[in-house]
């Protein structure tokens, strides 16, 4: 195998891995919907319940506490999103234009590193700034977790402790 040959078969390999990282950030956000999408229908069932809590002396609808703690798994997903599997796929990208400028210079031109990275950022023309992947998944979580805390404060203000529960049985953790 030649050197034109050995570079071309590098190239080929770390366009898989870009695949694969790629793939796995998908799948990451497919599963960060799905669970989150799990506590909401939780969450629902909870306010069909109408069980409460009591949490340091106020009652609290069971269902705002489950919808809030959706925010810890869908924390974890964005953490192993954005700082494990995006890092991975970032320098896959940089490796992969590595590459393809060492092609340039064997006369091969192959440039899609270039024009992905190129083509993905966008202009906000509100702020005149570059958004970049990171920046989008940013958004992609950010979003999704100021829905989940605002449906979340709402049901705990809106859902309150029936007035018709007898004095005794307010003093139970749970209530169903």
């Amino acid at each position: 195998m030649d050197k034109q040959e050995a570079y071309i078969e590098v190239w080929k390999k770390i366009v898989d891995v870009q695949q694969h990282f790629n793939d796995l950030e998908l799948r990451i956000r497919n599963f960060a919907l799905i669970v989150t999408g799990a506590f909401l229908g939780l969450g629902g069932y909870a306010i069909k319940d109408g069980g409460f809590t009591n949490l340091c002396g106020n009652y609290i609808s069971s269902a705002a506490l489950i919808i809030g703690a959706s925010l810890l798994p869908l924390c974890a997903f964005y953490l192993m999103d954005r700082l494990w599997y995006h890092r991975l796929l970032d320098g896959s990208v940089k490796a992969g234009i590595e590459v393809e400028n060492k092609l340039k210079d064997i006369g091969i031109e192959v440039e899609l590193g270039k024009h992905i990275s190129n083509a993905s950022p966008f202009n906000l023309w509100v702020v005149n700034k570059k958004v970049h992947s990171r920046h989008k998944m940013d958004w992609f979580y950010g979003l999704l977790s100021i829905a989940i805390i605002i449906l979340s404060i709402t049901l705990a203000h809106a859902i309150k402790l029936p007035e018709n529960i007898p004095k005794n049985i307010k003093n139970e953790s749970f209530l169903v």
